[in-house]
Parts: structure tokens; sequence; C-alpha cells
């Protein structure tokens, strides 16, 4: 039976939210925490559930407003910190995020999720030698952690350690065999490398996991074109562009991989083509 909301138990207004906030129901755990804040408006575990619920709502400015009535009660409380990085990053807001991981950091080092979501941020803000310390950090406490190897493997391919990417990426795949960012990340590497061979068959794999999958055609064609295979590149670079016609014509026409199509009028035919 639904409880009434006009009676005030508190003890009962915050189980029933946490019931809710724990099974998804965000909007009613919202109600139940409302009613026991308007009795008890101190509570600033109240409040940081609160701002948890808001945030997976996509609520982050009122999400916002709850973790700061939390900090305002417990100004030590890591949890509304790293709720409040989220919600910033969420915003776009990457550099107050990052100082709201780096305060939830500060009261509890060995929070992994605090450290992958500092390395994501520092990621938008193009740090990637820091987002690359953060996912490292990540893997001491959780090796297991396959989206943190990853990103882990982004940032040392982005420095330039192609095979360190590789090896990384390989244990990452050894942990999530059917994720296809990953095999379409692990072809990227090896196309970098030259191992056009190798990186066919992750695209391959990757196209497994998720057949609709645009950005696997797309670099299998660009392999094929940098192995002046025009046929095959055409026919890869095809199928990129008619899941997502706008997105891989621009990059096509940008892209020096095809330079050598650049004389094709089937090349060029795709690129300005109406689908």
């Amino acid at each position: 039976m639904e409880h009434d909301l006009a009676t005030p138990d508190p003890v009962t207004w915050y189980s029933h939210g946490n019931t809710l906030y724990g099974i998804g129901h965000y909007e009613g755990a919202i109600v139940r925490y409302d009613k026991l804040l308007a009795v008890q408006p101190d509570l600033y575990e109240v409040w940081n559930y609160r701002g948890y619920a808001l945030a997976h709502l996509g609520h982050h400015q009122e999400a916002l407003a709850s973790f700061a009535q939390a900090l305002k009660v417990n100004p030590e409380f890591a949890l509304a910190w790293h709720g409040q990085g989220i919600s910033l990053a969420s915003l776009g807001q990457y550099e107050p995020a990052l100082a709201s991981f780096d305060r939830t950091l500060k009261l509890n080092s060995r929070d992994a999720k605090a450290w992958y979501n500092r390395g994501n941020a520092l990621v938008h803000l193009q740090r990637y030698p820091e987002a690359l310390d953060s996912f490292n950090r990540v893997i001491d406490l959780t090796p297991n952690h396959y989206k943190a190897w990853y990103h882990r493997s982004r940032m040392l391919s982005n420095l330039g350690h192609l095979e360190e990417a590789l090896t990384s990426l390989n244990h990452a795949i050894t942990l999530k065999p059917d994720c296809y960012y990953i095999w379409n990340c692990r072809g990227t590497v090896l196309r970098k490398l030259g191992c056009f061979k190798e990186a066919i068959a992750s695209f391959d794999q990757s196209l497994v996991c998720k057949p609709n999958n645009p950005d696997a055609w797309y670099h299998k064609a660009r392999c094929y074109a940098l192995q002046n295979d025009s046929d095959l590149a055409l026919s890869y670079l095809q199928r990129a562009i008619k899941l997502n016609p706008s997105l891989y014509r621009a990059l096509a026409k940008i892209d020096a991989d095809f330079h050598q199509l650049l004389e094709s009028q089937s090349f060029r035919t795709l690129l300005h083509k109406d689908h």
C-alpha cells in the first residue's frame, strides 16, 4: 500500500526514498527526500542522494544545488564533492569538475570512480599525461576495469606510445571481448603502426560485435586506401557514409589516407552524392 506522504514519518520517507532510488525510480525518490528535508533540512546524506537522483534524470543544475546544500552542512563529505564533479562535467564545466574530483580524492584517495571521472575531465581538457596518470590509478585500484584500460590506451596513443597502447588494448579485450569500440581502437592503433592486415581483422571483429558500426567500416576503408586497393576502400567508405552521411563525408574530404583517391570520379561522386 502506498505510504501517505502527508504523514510526518521521516524514517519511512527516507527508507522509501532509498528503495525507489535503488530501483531507478528517481522521481519518486526525490518526492520522499523533499518531504524529509522539509522537516529536517540539515541531513546532508539526503541532500546528496537527492543530487544523485537529479543527476540520473539529467537535471544537473538542480543536482548542483542539492550537492551544494550537502556540502554546506558537511564540507568534508566526499560523495557530494564527487556528485558535484559529475554534474559539472556533464554540463561541460571541466575545470571546476576537476577541482571537485580533486577534493573528493583528497578526502578518499582510493575512490576508483573519482579517479576515472577525473581522467575523463582531463581528457576533455586535453591534459593527456595527467589523464593517463588518473587511469593508471583506476587500474591500480580495480585491475579489471576494462574502460580504464581502454582510456589508458587512448592516452598512450595520443602521446605517441603506440606499442604500449596496443598492449593496453589487448588486455582490455581479454576483460571485455565483445566491446566493439575497444576493437575499433585496437584497429586504429595497428593502422598507425602500419599493420594493415591485423588492423582490418580488428575492425572485422568490431563489426561482429556491432554490425551497424560506421567507424569500423570507415577505418577499414582507410586501411585499404593506404594499400592502394581503391575498390575495397570505396566499398567500405560507402558503408560508413550510408550509416552516417554528414560525419563520414566530412571526414573523408580532409583525410590524408584517401589522398590517392582524389582523382577517382567514384570517390568524388560518393562524397557529394545525396542518399
